[in-house]
This record gives structure tokens, C-alpha cells and sequence, in this order.
């Protein structure tokens, strides 16, 4: 009783009780509102455009972001979940700040598709563990620390029944597992989260919980906190690399470009998107080819003349690979000539890459003329996830008159029609079974028919769009449009 009219020891039990029931939970949200945030900002950095002065710049401010919007967070979810408690709330959103340096190394690894990915994302996972752990308070944890150590890892196999000792464990081994058979799938993003939640339950498990009254504890000395800081700029200075300009690997390179840029798309086989402004691929040859209408060309608006042998139209117009909200290529896109089976397009961001295969005809034909047009491709792509055609016409409006008009107008003879959607088969397949396996393509037939209700539209182009599985969106399909056949 003497005891509870001492104010210093009335303080300490208060400051025990509340400590006791302190929620630490607000350090995850932060963190994630700051995942959140990097991740956006970095989708909008561009290979090859930082000098390399810039570097450290990039870096430092990457943090500084990261650092400030997962304290903030933090600090605003305790104005609404508790009062007071300044010290306990200072320490848990310091400790979301040295949670979050490791977001932006993280972001910018996915974002270039790194294995180094999983080492960001579980070292990241890792600290908000120990932080957590640490920030709960246990009233057996005065038992614990003062219990002589254990060497060896004995939070693995815990006291009490064998399935408590052993299913904690057996996760952990399947997450590891998980986390090794994605990255040698090349899944680097999925390969990280399982990393990331492997470490940090092992380090969640590994460390010990606060005991009353040593609520301070929960973070590591300046020493080690200002450890955690350069450790994070050094990787985010690593993650930064790829979007360096030539800068101090100049000297080096500068013949290696020369020569590529020399050589063009055809020798070097691989185009890298650079931005935003698009690509243009040209077939390799010129070839003039006469497509000839089934009817003339003054009656096909007006007769729905049917065709009575396939009508074959060869494919030489471009392909167009462009980024989302474009609709094309912008005009200052590159234009190569290339093969679209043995050129790699990829988008230099985490936005994906859009591409078209764009068909024009010499004299306008009517939809009424066949009931169907079969579509002739070859795939060449050796990435995991289906590849879908959609197939589109579309009358081109007449220039002088879309020169008068206001721009982005469009009337309805000139708005496209879409004839359907259809997967290329061997694209569903395993990539050890499909047909591509041994170098080879072989011709694969997409058939579309045409509805009943086009007859009398009139076109003179055709669109192929070329869908890709969300998981290799980022990659453009290695597929060509050989020939377009039109049947009776």
C-alpha cells in the first residue's frame, strides 16, 4: 500500500498497465500506405534517363518520401486510436520510418523485374517483425529474458503438444520452398512476397516480446537504426542502376551502341520500349501485293455480293506498340523494320505494353461478302500465359474530311467493329509441348464469323490486337499475322 502513494511507483504501474494495452498494429498500415505511395512513384521513373550525379539524389529522396508518408500515417491513426502516450507512439512510428526505407529498393527491383526483389522485400518484412514483436508486451517476458539462453534456434519447436511445435515450422519450410520455386519460374514478384512473409514470420518468432516497463527496448540503439539507414540507401542505390544514364560506363559501351544502332532490329533482335513513345515495326521486306475487292468498288456499299472461292489478303501493314491511355504510337515513335517473331518488345515500366497489327486495303470491301474471315498467325513466344486476337474493321475516314473535323471525332461509318476474340492454341499449352518448342512455327488458323447484322458495312482495315496474360503483360508477344482469308 506504501507503495501505491509513492508517484513514482503509481506513474510506473500506469505506464505498465497502458503499455500493456498499447496497439501496435497502426506500424503495419503505415508501412503499407508507404508501399502504396512508392509504388506509384517509381512506375513513373524511366530507364536510362537519370545522370548519374542524380543518383544519390534519387536515393536519398526515395527514402525521404517513404520515411515521411509511413510516419505520417502512423502518426494519424493514433490521433484517432488513442490519446496521449507520446513516447509509445514516437517509438512505433519511428520504427514504421526504418520499416519503410526498404520500400523504395523493393519497388524499383520489381519494377526492372530483379531477383534482388526478394532480398528488398525480406528485409523489409524482417525489421516490421522484430519491431512488432518487440512492441508487444508481454507479462511473461520478464521470465523469458531473465531465463538462461538457448543456443540454437529453440523458437522453432516451442514447449507444448507436437502439431503447436511443428505446424508453425512446416509453413515456414513451405513458404521457403514457394519462394524458390517461383524465382526459378521467373515469377520475381510473387517470389518476393513469399520472401517477405517468410522473413518476417521467422524473425517474428525469433524475437522476443517486451517485458512491462521496458517498452523502450523496442527499438535498436541510434547505432544500430543509423546501420538500418545506410544499409537501405546502399540498396536503393543499387535498385537505382538500370534507370542510369550511360554516365560512368560510357567509355565502355559507346562502341557496343554504335554498332547496334548500326546493325538495327534485325541484328540485334531486342528493342527496348524507352518510354512512352512507341514503336512502329515494318515488315523486313517491301511487298506489293494487289488486294482485289470481290465486287467493284462502286457496288460493294450497295450489293451484299457474295464471293464464291476464299479470298486470301496477305499481311504486310505495321505493328504498333504503344502504352496505355495512347491509342497509337505517338508521332515521334521509332519505326523499325523488324520481324515481329524474332524482335522482343518490353515496356521499360511496370504499365503494359499495348501492341496492334494494323492491315490496310487498297479498295474498301463489304463484310456482306463472306461468312467468315480466317485468321492465319505463327507464334514464336516462349513466355508462360495464354496470348488472345481480337479481330477488328473499321472504314478510314476520308482525310479531307477529317480535317475538318474536331479532333477525336468520330462518325459512325468510321467507328470499328469488333468480329470477336480467340486464343492461339499452342499459346494455351505448356511451353515444353507447344509446337515453337524446337525453333520451329507452324501455321495456326483463327476463325470469326461474321455476325449477320455487319452485311452492307463497308472497311478497308483490319485490326488484330494482341492480348497477353496479366502476368507477361509487360512483355510483347513474339507472334505474326501471315495472311487473312476470306470465306464464302
Amino acid at each position: 500500500m506504501a507503495e501505491l502513494h509513492n508517484p513514482v511507483a503509481l506513474v510506473s504501474a500506469m505506464e505498465e498497465t497502458t503499455a500493456a494495452s498499447f496497439p501496435v498494429w497502426p506500424m503495419t498500415a503505415g508501412v503499407a500506405a508507404a508501399g502504396v505511395a512508392l509504388n506509384i512513384v517509381c512506375s513513373y521513373l524511366q530507364k536510362g534517363t537519370l545522370p548519374a550525379i542524380a543518383l544519390p539524389i534519387a536515393a536519398a529522396s526515395l527514402l525521404f518520401i517513404a520515411a515521411m508518408i509511413g510516419g505520417v500515417a502512423v502518426r494519424m491513426i493514433y490521433l484517432r486510436v488513442v490519446r496521449g502516450q507520446q513516447k509509445m507512439v514516437t517509438s512505433v512510428v519511428r520504427a514504421a520510418c526504418l520499416t519503410s526505407l526498404w520500400l523504395p529498393s523493393w519497388a524499383l527491383f520489381m519494377a526492372t523485374s530483379s531477383p534482388l526483389a526478394m532480398a528488398a522485400a525480406g528485409l523489409c518484412l524482417a525489421c516490421m517483425g522484430m519491431f512488432l514483436k518487440r512492441g508487444r508486451i508481454d507479462a511473461d517476458a520478464e521470465i523469458v529474458l531473465n531465463a538462461p539462453h538457448q543456443p540454437g534456434t529453440p523458437f522453432l519447436f516451442p514447449d507444448g503438444l507436437l502439431v503447436r511445435k511443428l505446424l508453425p515450422s512446416l509453413w515456414l519450410v513451405l513458404l521457403l520452398d514457394a519462394t524458390v520455386a517461383l524465382a526459378a519460374a521467373g515469377w520475381f514478384f510473387m517470389a518476393s512476397l513469399t520472401a517477405a512473409i517468410f522473413a518476417g514470420v521467422l524473425v517474428w518468432r525469433a524475437t522476443l516480446p517486451s517485458a512491462p516497463g521496458i517498452f523502450a527496448r523496442k527499438l535498436p540503439p541510434r547505432p544500430g537504426q543509423a546501420a538500418i539507414a545506410i544499409a537501405a540507401f546502399a540498396l536503393t542505390m543499387i535498385a537505382l542502376l538500370p534507370y542510369l544514364r550511360a554516365g560512368l560506363f560510357e567509355n565502355m559501351s559507346t562502341v557496343a551502341k554504335k554498332t547496334a544502332v548500326q546493325a538495327g532490329p534485325e541484328a540485334t533482335g531486342e528493342i527496348s520500349s524507352k518510354g512512352y513513345i512507341g514503336i512502329i515495326l515494318m515488315p523486313l521486306k517491301d511487298q506489293q501485293k494487289k488486294i482485289v475487292a470481290p465486287v467493284r468498288r462502286d457496288f460493294v456499299p450497295h450489293f451484299g455480293v457474295k464471293i464464291s472461292d476464299p479470298l486470301e489478303i496477305p499481311f504486310d501493314g505495321q505493328y504498333w506498340y504503344f502504352k496505355w491511355p495512347d491509342k497509337r504510337p505517338r508521332p515521334n515513335a521509332r519505326v523499325v523494320r523488324a520481324s515481329s517473331t524474332k524482335t522482343q518488345v518490353s515496356s521499360s515500366t511496370r504499365t503494359p505494353l499495348l501492341m496492334e497489327a494494323h492491315q490496310r486495303l487498297i479498295d474498301p470491301m463489304d463484310l456482306g461478302c463472306c461468312s467468315a474471315i480466317n485468321l492465319i498467325v505463327e507464334n514464336a513466344d516462349q513466355l508462360n500465359g495464354a496470348i488472345s486476337l481480337e479481330l477488328w474493321v473499321r472504314k478510314l475516314p476520308n482525310p479531307k474530311t477529317a480535317a475538318k473535323q474536331r479532333v477525336n471525332a468520330m462518325t459512325s461509318e468510321d467507328a470499328p467493329h469488333y468480329l470477336g476474340t480467340m486464343a492461339i492454341p499452342s499459346s494455351q499449352l505448356p511451353i515444353g509441348d507447344r509446337p515453337n518448342a524446337s525453333g520451329r512455327t507452324v501455321p495456326e488458323t483463327l476463325s470469326f464469323p461474321i455476325p449477320a447484322g455487319l452485311n452492307g458495312t463497308v472497311f478497308d482495315e483490319i485490326t488484330v490486337v494482341v492480348k497477353t496474360a496479366p502476368e507477361r503483360a509487360r512483355m510483347g508477344a513474339k507472334v505474326a499475322i501471315r495472311k487473312f482469308v476470306l470465306e464464302p
